[in-house]
């Protein structure tokens, strides 16, 4: 209970500090997808002031189908928790990395569920400001992200190497409501290969859908602080929410 309590002390009081930090005006922006990276677009400031970092974190589950070779196609959910950082040198480009945990989620195939166990994975990316000073304003994306993990059939098979690399291309479109809201809509094109054993055998294999269609929203707290969530219902599903602040 003692614990429980200073967790929450301590969450409260890291809230009321971020809260202090520099001015106030709204700048941050935070975009999340099913890698785990995000994008921002931050609000035009003088170059000498604005803001250059972002920090942020994010939880994000995904849904799709994945299809290998040998006709297996097997039905996949994950869930997992990224830790991202940025750099804009301009006020038009952002430069990203993350990592962290896969955490959850199965392999449901013709012969059974496989679990996966926890694992790591890691991305890097870059967004650019299409059109400065836009209304609405437009981003495009790119990130290179890879995962891995293991599984076991039912929970307690033998352990089996599961590795799933991804290059995602996307854009996004949004609007600045009262400096505080910014709805998007986000479309992304992907690929890249999945590598598995299924029976002893190994097998290669691919995203059946190569494409995500859904929308997002940003709401701006505390003059540097954004929480933001997504969800994508075409393509490759996924929910994704988290926290960023740039400094």
């Amino acid at each position: 209970m003692n614990t429980v309590r200073g967790a929450r002390i301590a969450v409260a009081a890291a809230v009321v500090a971020v809260g202090t930090l520099g001015p106030r005006a709204a700048r941050a922006c935070g975009v999340s997808s099913a890698d785990g990276v995000y994008a921002c677009s931050l609000q035009e400031h003088d170059e000498e002031t604005r803001p250059r970092w972002l920090a942020g974190a994010s939880a994000i589950y995904t849904s799709t189908a994945i299809l290998f070779s040998g006709d297996l196609r097997a039905n996949q959910t994950r869930g997992a928790v990224v830790a991202s950082l940025a750099y804009q040198p301009t006020r038009r480009w952002t430069l990203q990395a993350a990592a962290g945990g896969v955490f959850g989620g199965r392999l449901s195939t013709p012969t059974g569920d496989h679990d996966f166990s926890p694992g790591a994975t890691a991305a890097v990316g870059t967004a650019w400001r299409a059109v400065e000073g836009s209304r609405p304003f437009v981003v495009l994306t790119s990130t290179l992200s890879g995962s891995f993990a293991s599984t076991r059939l039912d929970g307690v098979g033998p352990s089996t190497g599961y590795q799933a690399f991804d290059l995602r291309l996307g854009g996004l479109v949004g609007v600045t409501i009262a400096q505080v809201l910014r709805p998007y809509a986000v479309a992304r094109v992907f690929g890249g290969p999945v590598f598995w054993r299924y029976r002893g055998a190994a097998v290669t294999g691919g995203d059946a859908h190569h494409y995500q269609l859904g929308a997002g929203l940003t709401v701006v707290i505390a003059g540097r602080v954004s929480l933001f969530a997504e969800g994508i219902p075409l393509g490759e599903r996924s929910l994704a929410g988290g926290a960023a602040l740039t400094f």
